[in-house]
């Protein structure tokens, strides 16, 4: 295990509880160094756990091991004051000590079940062997058999269905869909894929066989395999050898010169129709003297309308703010908005980092909400509403940062996204460190500058000049601004 690991570890705050409803309860924390116990002679000491186990769960993209330990029905339990776990691999144990708050009444909860506790809290790598002992306090005295159980658990790689969502596996390529396509030509191969953000670096090896592969292209190549370069996995990343084949039939040369015939054609033709109207307009310009020219041509070609990822702190009025700020984009715009209220039911069906990271990779821009204060137009429902979905909404906004943060480190990647404040009364103060590299926008005040940003990854009548006026207005009366 990393050394880094441990460091959070020490930093991070496990879950610990009782399962099931009876009245007793705990208080964990970090405990490495030997217990006070062990300093004292005591005259009765508990019994030995009944159980120990553990599993590996996935919690807010984290994978994590859930301890569950069980405590013998004897009538020690009364002497019983804590319990310690500890966790090792090849290097120094880290341990959690937990001090039960009362004194336990009874040797079992109710219909003869066994006190069971657990306790979330312990990251967990991928490929690595975890040894989990844990004993009752007070301890056993010097000279006797100290009791403890034992487990191991194996951590799977990042192709197991609960490690590859986590953040170490996403940072190693383990949601990466490269989507590989090769095209046989007469003297060279041309290999398309679909590049990660996390990775500026590729490696292609053209293969003739499984043993022989070089990095020179060649025409009897039967494999093909891709490499990326994760910060995470450095030249450790996994290779892609799954493609698929196409345009594999060679075109002759009669048919190649009868197409370039038909594009000079075409182009000769263009140029015709174009100087024929030019000499129109200026012939009417001429013979009526200036007027108005309305628009010859319109395009027949249905534009496919720019998906935007919006995500928001928790203290942003969701009804006066979020939502009218997506129904702007969607009705005005025509813009395919996803926003997390409206998919709920599909976030709890796959999760949220599953859900961020795909929406991540469809969205054509992804805009950051800055905190706001409440102003009157939020009234008390709308704070109602506010305190009620604040906790999903800090979730979602803190999951989405540190998901796309390292985004942020590729110049190439900084245009898809950007900051909107809707009023410039907020500084980059009240932004994360990470996200005042990305271009902001005070919305009332940059929305000319906001609209052409938008126009550049859609063909959209959000960004014609002379409406720009006309939507201001009637995004202010949305706002209640």
């Amino acid at each position: 295990m990393k050394a880094a690991v441990w460091v959070l570890l020490g930093t991070m705050l496990g879950r610990c509880r009782l399962e099931g409803e009876a009245q007793q309860s705990m208080q964990c924390g970090i405990e490495n160094g030997p217990s006070a116990e062990l300093e004292e002679r005591h005259s009765l000491t508990p019994s030995d756990l009944d159980n120990i186990s553990a599993r590996i769960v996935e919690t807010e993209g984290t994978s994590q091991l859930n301890i569950t330990w069980t405590i013998s029905a004897d009538a020690s339990i009364r002497t019983l004051r804590a319990t310690k776990i500890c966790i090792s691999t090849f290097s120094h144990p880290i341990c959690i000590r937990c001090d039960y708050l009362k004194t336990f009444e009874s040797q079992s909860k109710f219909a003869d079940q066994k006190w069971q506790f657990y306790y979330v809290g312990f990251p967990v790598e991928e490929n690595t062997i975890y040894y989990i002992y844990g004993y009752n306090l007070p301890p056993a005295n010097p000279y006797e058999d100290p009791p403890s159980k034992l487990v191991t658990v194996t951590s799977p790689d990042c192709e197991d269905d609960i490690l590859k969502y986590s953040k170490t596996c996403i940072e190693k390529g383990s949601l990466w869909d490269p989507n590989i396509t090769i095209c046989k030509m007469d003297s060279e191969i041309e290999v398309n894929f679909t590049a990660s953000p996390l990775s500026s670096i590729y490696t292609i090896l053209i293969c003739e066989s499984e043993d022989e592969c070089s990095d020179l292209t060649h025409k009897t190549a039967s494999n093909i395999k891709l490499t990326p370069y994760f910060p995470r996995c450095e030249n450790d990343c996994q290779r892609h050898s799954e493609y698929q084949i196409k345009c594999t039939e060679k075109p002759s040369i009669g048919a190649i010169k009868t197409h370039s015939l038909g594009v000079y054609v075409c182009i000769l033709a263009a140029v015709f129709v174009k100087v024929c109207v030019i000499a129109a307009v200026l012939y009417v310009k001429k013979t009526h003297g200036t007027v108005r020219m309305c628009p010859l041509f319109h395009s027949s070609v249905q534009q496919t309308p720019a998906k935007i990822l919006v995500i928001y702190p928790p203290d942003v009025c969701i009804h006066h703010t979020v939502l009218a700020f997506a129904e702007f984009l969607r009705e005005h715009c025509q813009s395919d908005v996803v926003i997390d209220v409206w998919q709920k039911r599909r976030i709890a069906e796959i999760g949220p980092v599953q859900w961020l990271t795909t929406q991540k990779e469809l969205a054509d821009k992804v805009i950051f909400l800055t905190p706001s204060h409440l102003g009157p137009a939020c009234d008390s429902g709308c704070k109602r509403s506010i305190e009620g979905h604040g906790e999903n909404s800090e979730c979602m906004f803190t999951l989405a940062y540190n998901l796309f943060c390292s985004d942020w480190k590729i110049q190439s990647s900084l245009h898809k996204y950007m900051v909107v404040s809707f009023s410039d009364a907020h500084s980059n103060e009240s932004l994360p460190s990470a996200l005042t590299i990305c271009p902001k926008y005070f919305l009332m005040k940059d929305f000319d500058s906001f609209l052409r940003e938008l126009y550049l990854s859609q063909s959209s009548s959000c960004s014609k000049g002379s409406r720009s006026k006309g939507l201001l207005s009637h995004l202010k009366s949305k706002f209640q601004i």
